[in-house]
């Protein structure tokens, strides 16, 4: 390509899981091609989106996709769900119309779409080459709580025609099973490694050097922590994203450190998380055991938890257990395991190399 070749990442705002998918590839793929353009269109904020990616990049604020309403980070608001995206698909020919216009105006070389799906369809309107990269799809998630509803029926007809619009769906493993998608292609997980340094990790807490360190991280989604019931360990220090709101002396803030968010994750002895795409494939990539809630109704749950299981360690509790305070006895059964050798993170490898083609005008799913 003898121009800046121009990327348009198009990214859902649920949460940061979508993020964390994309990030590790595009950072990749300015190493390779130092003079990449990239524009981002999504509802993140601008600083979200400056944590992870490496290469600058134009921002538009935008909502591209519905996002599933949820009542905690790990409870989706099924009955609120079915509006939400009705209401995106209301007028559906003009919108697409709109969205094939932007994307003429803009001019991407290649779209990258995580995972909204109205753009995929315009970009194929607008013979621009596109990408889907996730370890979901909108159509299934919606299926899986308002499947049954009638008036859904055609939402869900025009979201899997959006996917199957692209030159590819990327899915990163462990990732759901999409058999309605003829352009699927399986590829390994995606995630980020850090550098492992317990010593670092525990002097800047203030901590003893036999100091367990458990990372609650529970995503992008704000949730009230059952504080009032936390359990107080020997030897154990809790790390929570941001101060909690009343102190205490086994309480810390992770960023309060110098240390990234990846290199904490990987200093912990314990992430405290639910079951969602980035923080286990990061978790596990880097060696360190997981605590998760039971998240039965999400339907990427199983997949997640048997990869989980079969490549790092991992320990399930029940919401009520989480509320009560009562996980103190799964964490001794964490600690008690020997964690096999860590999976290598190869999707990123594979994505950047079919990215890269697709950018040359080759349109495939190879990488």
């Amino acid at each position: 390509m003898s121009h800046a070749p121009h990327v348009l990442l198009a990214l859902s705002g649920h949460g940061y899981g979508h993020l964390a998918q994309c990030a590790p590839v595009l950072n990749r793929l300015h190493e390779q091609l130092p003079t990449l353009r990239l524009t981002v269109m999504s509802e993140l904020s601008q600083a979200v989106l400056a944590q992870r990616l490496v290469p600058e990049f134009t921002y538009l604020p935008q909502a591209i996709d519905p996002v599933l309403p949820m009542r905690s980070a790990w409870e989706v608001d099924a009955a609120r769900a079915v509006p939400v995206f009705q209401a995106f698909h209301k007028d559906w020919e003009s919108a697409l119309q709109a969205d094939v216009g932007q994307l003429q105006a803009l001019a991407p070389d290649l779209l990258l779409a995580n995972i909204p799906y109205r753009l995929l369809l315009a970009a194929q309107r607008a013979a621009i080459p596109a990408v889907a990269l996730c370890s979901l799809n909108w159509a299934t998630i919606l299926a899986a709580y308002a499947g049954s509803d009638p008036a859904l029926q055609a939402v869900l007809a025009q979201i899997r025609e959006g996917y199957r619009a692209a030159d590819c769906f990327l899915a990163p493993q462990p990732a759901l099973p999409m058999p309605e998608l003829g352009n699927y292609r399986a590829i390994g997980p995606i995630a980020r490694r850090g550098r492992r340094d317990r010593r670092a990790l525990r002097e800047q807490l203030g901590l003893a050097p036999d100091t367990r360190v458990v990372l609650v991280a529970l995503g992008g989604i704000d949730s009230a922590l059952p504080l009032a019931n936390w359990p107080r360990l020997p030897g154990v220090a809790w790390l929570f994203p941001q101060s909690p709101t009343h102190a205490r002396d086994d309480w810390f803030a992770a960023g309060d450190l110098s240390l990234s968010f990846i290199d904490t994750l990987a200093s912990a002895d314990t992430v405290l998380t639910k079951p969602g795409y980035g923080t286990y494939t990061e978790a596990v990539c880097n060696a360190v055991p997981i605590l998760t809630l039971a998240r039965r109704d999400w339907p990427e749950t199983p997949h997640l938890n048997e990869w989980a299981r079969k490549h790092g360690a991992l320990e399930e509790i029940s919401v009520a257990q989480f509320q009560a305070g009562e996980f103190a006895a799964a964490l001794q059964d964490l600690w008690q395991r020997d964690l096999p050798e860590p999976p290598a993170p190869d999707g990123v490898t594979q994505a950047v190399g079919i990215l890269n083609r697709n950018l040359s005008g080759q349109r495939a799913c190879v990488g």
